[in-house]
């Protein structure tokens, strides 16, 4: 089972493989403020307001492009955002998906 600090310290590997649902299972744990429907992550989150809201989206952004693996984001009714993670090459969910959604709980813990 992966824990939330081993998939925080990963990188994203490219041509990783489509996971099984028992290696997804596992790594679940690590994770545990995502939903999955099976072929995606997803985390909605409330925030103060829109500037809070377009912040944060920016600063996920920043990090999907230094990790080299890219979220769906979404601002809706002024302070959500929707992230939803999944590897399209893959056709589902792979590792990668699981040390993005780490990285973005730390970011989101760093920020309040």
């Amino acid at each position: 089972m992966a824990t939330t600090d081993s998939l925080r310290g990963a990188r994203c590997a490219p041509g990783a493989p489509r996971l099984g649902d028992a290696e997804q299972r596992a790594l679940m744990g690590g994770i545990a403020s995502w939903g999955t429907d099976g072929a995606s992550l997803e985390r909605r989150l409330k925030v103060n307001d829109f500037k809070t809201a377009l912040a944060l989206v920016n600063q996920i952004g920043a990090l999907a492009e230094a990790e080299g693996h890219h979220p769906d984001l979404g601002i809706f009714s002024w302070n959500n955002v929707r992230i939803s993670l999944s590897t399209h090459d893959a056709g589902g969910l792979t590792r990668n998906d699981f040390i993005m959604a780490a990285k973005i709980d730390a970011l989101i813990e760093s920020h309040g």
